[in-house]
């Protein structure tokens, strides 16, 4: 089933208003036309099932015929992760993230990050990374888009005030015992050479937990991508217990 977004501006009571390259993709891509049945989402945990009934040389309109609610993520997963040093690597992780039902992405700075864009890339960067979070969402079903936050330095990280705050550390020894299903929890990645000691002093000091993720040095992206799986898999254990 194709997906489209609609954000909740353009949906009233009974229609909804498609533009730009959701629009692009109904019309000129998959040939949508006035009695289309059309899917979409608005980001927030509903699926709109709507018929067209009128499109533009700008946009498309649609009657809204059913709405599904789909139920919040069991926990509220934020990801902080350094940039790395190539694009193509932090662009999977936002890609996998997405399909592993993180809630928010916080792409971040830190001492050891080489790549650091111009501060008038911000806002490219950023509108580039929400189309592949966006894609992510619609590919795997979701009805909740994640939110993405422009670049954070990692001081800025360190005072949010999340019910559970992590840091994985590579030289940490500190065995797995917490239990992350069902909470608001925020995880803190490091770039490719890893926190320095100052910056998980900081932490530890902001009320972060130190935890370790195996023997093995894992990449920016594959840690990212670990720590959302590893929640997921306690939810299903636990709801299959």
């Amino acid at each position: 089933m194709d997906l489209f977004y609609a954000p909740s501006e353009h949906i009233s009571s009974d229609l909804l208003t498609l533009t730009a390259d959701e629009y692009h993709h109904a019309v000129h891509v998959l040939r949508k036309k006035v009695g289309d049945l059309l899917y979409c989402i608005d980001g927030k945990g509903h699926c709109y099932t709507t018929r067209i009934t009128a499109v533009t040389k700008t946009s498309l309109t649609a009657k809204i015929e059913h709405v599904e609610t789909q139920p919040p993520p069991k926990s509220h997963i934020t990801v902080a992760i350094s940039l790395t040093k190539t694009s193509d690597r932090f662009e999977n992780f936002l890609e996998k993230a997405t399909e592993l039902g993180v809630s928010e992405i916080i792409p971040m700075l830190t001492a050891r990050t080489v790549s650091r864009p111009r501060v008038e890339q911000y806002a490219h960067k950023l509108a580039r990374w929400q189309k592949i979070v966006l894609a992510a969402t619609k590919q795997s079903q979701r009805y909740y888009l994640p939110k993405v936050h422009p670049i954070t330095a990692f001081g800025d990280v360190l005072k949010r005030t999340d019910e559970l705050r992590v840091i994985p550390y590579e030289f940490s020894r500190q065995r797995l015992t917490i239990s992350f299903a069902g909470k608001q929890v925020l995880f803190v990645i490091g770039s490719e050479g890893g926190f320095t000691p100052e910056e998980v002093e900081a932490a530890h000091q902001a009320g972060f937990v130190e935890i370790s993720l195996g023997e093995t040095i894992l990449r920016v992206d594959t840690a990212g991508i670990f720590v959302i799986a590893m929640v997921r898999a306690e939810e299903l254990r636990q709801s299959s217990a």
